[in-house]
């Protein structure tokens, strides 16, 4: 009895002992895989961060290479490549990078160079009479505004009706002293979202339709546009 009783411990011993040692085992298994993951997470960061630092070297050379060109030369794409990959990596950052140190350097260089475009578009505008729209849109993250994430949408099917539009979006709870100065220069109110497009200031969520009444007809409606034009300058000639 004493016999069957030692092999019937030694049985559910070994039963345990296997238990234990698959469990550990896939333990293991799951801590490495999690660690590998992590490492290529932080790896990939860190390559977008670099990235980022040759996409800002870039485009400043770029920006001074631009104000010397003739009107006739200029496309009107500007630095638009270099915003649009920046962003795309901001998005990638947001959604991976747990260290908002890291994420909030790559805003503040993404938001510096957005400046940068702004600035030069409304130079080459005056300089080459081009009349370019420009929308500055001001948010904050989607748990303390949540009619961003809706500006936000309205603005990307805005652009996908007029493309020639230069759309610029800036955190507006970002530690920046770029952001800082174009809310002050604007007088922008700490409720979002904001728009500033041409002249006109909104501190609200505006619909695509609300949108539009602020834009020049020459973009919403250029076959009027260019009817006025060519009766103004008849009326003109018959006049002289």
């Amino acid at each position: 009895m004493a016999s069957q009783r030692g092999d019937k411990n030694m049985k559910a011993f070994r039963k345990y002992f296997i238990v234990f040692f698959i469990t550990a085992a896939l333990f293991a298994i799951a801590f490495f895989v999690s660690q590998y993951l992590n490492n290529r997470k932080i790896a990939e960061i860190k390559e977008v961060q670099n990235q980022v630092t040759i996409d800002i070297i870039s485009s400043e050379t770029q920006f001074d290479l631009l104000q010397e060109l003739s009107c006739q030369d200029q496309s009107g794409d500007y630095l638009s490549g270099e915003i649009s990959n920046l962003a795309d990596k901001i998005t990638y950052a947001e959604q991976n990078l747990s260290n908002q140190t890291e994420l909030t350097l790559l805003k503040q260089q993404y938001s510096v160079v957005e400046v940068k475009d702004f600035l030069l578009t409304k130079r080459i505008s005056e300089r080459c009479k081009s009349n370019t729209v420009t929308i500055l849109y001001f948010y904050k993250n989607a748990n303390v505004c949540s009619d961003c994430v809706k500006q936000g949408y309205v603005l990307d099917t805005l652009h996908k009706k007029y493309p020639s539009i230069r759309i610029y979006s800036f955190d507006a709870g970002l530690d920046s002293s770029t952001v800082r100065s174009l809310l002050s220069i604007y007088k922008i109110s700490a409720q979002q979202p904001s728009l500033v497009i041409g002249s006109k200031i909104e501190n609200k969520f505006m619909a695509v339709e609300d949108i539009e009444k602020l834009l020049p007809t020459s973009l919403t409606a250029p076959d009027t546009a260019k009817t006025k034009a060519t009766a103004k300058k008849t009326t003109s000639a018959t006049a002289k």
